[in-house]
């Protein structure tokens, strides 16, 4: 549902943004090139989530996966949570909620295949740590 909302809205400003865009990301002139620049952001650390999942899943036992989807289903909800109110979506908190659940998959990635993986970690929910939504600037 996430990935379709993205899509639709990236779709959108690809055709609305195309021309004040084309000299790319690093200077945005208006509110549209931003979004259109966080959706692309947002889209890449999609793809590197999923990526990072599927990885990890490779080197985990059966019970190991089922600590670490017990515990990804409870990120993707803290996600949807923090990222969106009434019917909208934060890109910019989307985006920086899934970096950082990517660099948490691959810490335990790291750990798996050196031979350290640890249930704890694989099942832990870091993102309650701080208790409160990333920031948006």
């Amino acid at each position: 549902m996430w990935r379709f909302v993205c899509v639709a809205v990236l779709a959108a400003l690809v055709f609305t943004t195309r021309a004040s865009a084309a000299d790319g990301c690093e200077n945005p002139k208006n509110s549209y090139d931003a979004t259109y620049c966080f959706v692309k952001l947002f889209m890449a650390a999609d793809d590197e989530l999923n990526t990072a999942y599927q990885d990890l899943k490779q080197v985990l036992s059966k019970d190991q996966m089922e600590k670490l989807k017990g515990a990804q289903r409870a990120w993707i909800k803290y996600r949807n949570n923090a990222c969106s109110s009434a019917g909208n979506i934060d890109v910019e908190c989307n985006y920086k909620v899934n970096k950082s659940r990517v660099e948490a998959l691959h810490d335990r990635l790291r750990e798996c295949k050196t031979g350290h993986c640890r249930d704890d970690l694989l099942e832990a929910k870091e993102w309650e740590k701080t208790g409160e939504a990333p920031a948006a600037n």
